[in-house]
C-alpha cells in the first residue's frame, strides 16, 4: 500500500508532467475510484482546465485546478499514476485518463479499485472529512526537535499510534515496522512511555527510512512490493521467518489494529 514516500514520488512526478498544462479531455470508468462523481461529472468538471500544481498532505495529493478547484487524489492499495502518449492503448488496470495539450494522457491505474478522486471546490478542501480529520505530515514532525514527543500519549502500541492519520498523516504499516526495528523498540510499547530522547530517536529513523525509500523510486512509476518482479527492499517488512538483520534470529509477524507487523522480539525491547 503506498504510503508517504510513494505518494510524495507521485507528487514529484505530477508536477513535472502536469504543471501549467490544461487538459483537454478527461474520461472515467464508473464506479470507483470516482467516488461522489459520474464519469459525466468528471469528464465536464476537468476538461480544458489548466493544472496549477501538486501539493501533498500525508497519503493524500491535491491537484490544483484554475477556476478555484482541486482533484483530491488517493491512491488507496495500488494506484498509481503512468503517462503515456495519447494514442497508447489503455493499461490493465486504467480507471482514469486525462488527455493533456502536450500529446500526453495522464492514466490512473488502480487495479484493485480502492483508490479515490474527487473533484471540490478549492475552499471545501480543508472541510472534506478525509482532510479535516489528518494530523501534521510526518516528515515535518519528525524533523522538528521533540515534535513526535509532543504527539505521542496513552498506552495503546507505539504501532498502532504512528499509524493513526489523525495523530501523524502518511504512516502505515511498512514504515512504522522499520522505524520501530532501527529504533530498537517493541511495537508493543506504550505510546505514551517513550521518553523523549527515545521518541525523538525514532523520529530520526522514520524520517531517515522514508527519506531513503523516496531515493529508491528512480522510475516514472511506483513500483510496489506485490507487483511482478519486485525486491523488497526493507530490513524487516515482509520478511517472517528470515534471520533478522542484526542478530540472526527469525524475524516475528504479529497483528495490530488488523494490520501485520514484522518485528525481533531480541533486538525490539
Amino acid at each position: 500500500m503506498p504510503e508517504l514516500p510513494e505518494v510524495e514520488f507521485c507528487a514529484r512526478r505530477l508536477r513535472e508532467w502536469t504543471t501549467g498544462r490544461r487538459i483537454v479531455d478527461a474520461q472515467a470508468q464508473a464506479g470507483p475510484p470516482l467516488r461522489d462523481l459520474t464519469p459525466e461529472a468528471f469528464a465536464v468538471g476537468l476538461r480544458d482546465r489548466r493544472i496549477d500544481g501538486v501539493e501533498r498532505l500525508g497519503k493524500q495529493l491535491f491537484v490544483r485546478l484554475d477556476g478555484d478547484a482541486t482533484l483530491l487524489v488517493h491512491l488507496g492499495m495500488t494506484g498509481k499514476f503512468v503517462r503515456e502518449h495519447r494514442d497508447a492503448a489503455d493499461r490493465a488496470g486504467e480507471r482514469a485518463r486525462l488527455a493533456l495539450d502536450d500529446g500526453r494522457s495522464l492514466r490512473f491505474v488502480d487495479p484493485r479499485r480502492f483508490g479515490r478522486l474527487r473533484l471540490l471546490a478549492t475552499p471545501d478542501v480543508p472541510l472534506h472529512p478525509e482532510i479535516a480529520s489528518l494530523g501534521e505530515d510526518a516528515l515535518a514532525v519528525c524533523a522538528r526537535p521533540g515534535g513526535l514527543a509532543a504527539i505521542l500519549r496513552g498506552r495503546r502500541p507505539i504501532k498502532v499510534a504512528l499509524m493513526d492519520q489523525s495523530v501523524l498523516a502518511g504512516v502505515g504499516n511498512i514504515y512504522a515496522s522499520e522505524a520501530l526495528f532501527a529504533a530498537g523498540i517493541s511495537p508493543d510499547a506504550p505510546a505514551g512511555s517513550l521518553t523523549p530522547d527515545r521518541a525523538d530517536a525514532l523520529a530520526l529513523h522514520l524520517r531517515a527510512c522514508m527519506l531513503e525509500s523516496l531515493e529508491r523510486e528512480k522510475d516514472s512509476e511506483i513500483a510496489y512490493l506485490h507487483e511482478g518482479g519486485a525486491e523488497n527492499p526493507f530490513r524487516i517488512y515482509g520478511r517472517k521467518g528470515e534471520p533478522c538483520p542484526a542478530c540472526g534470529d527469525p524475524v516475528r509477524r504479529v497483528e495490530h489494529a488488523g494490520r501485520g507487523t514484522y518485528f525481533c522480539p531480541r533486538c525490539q525491547t
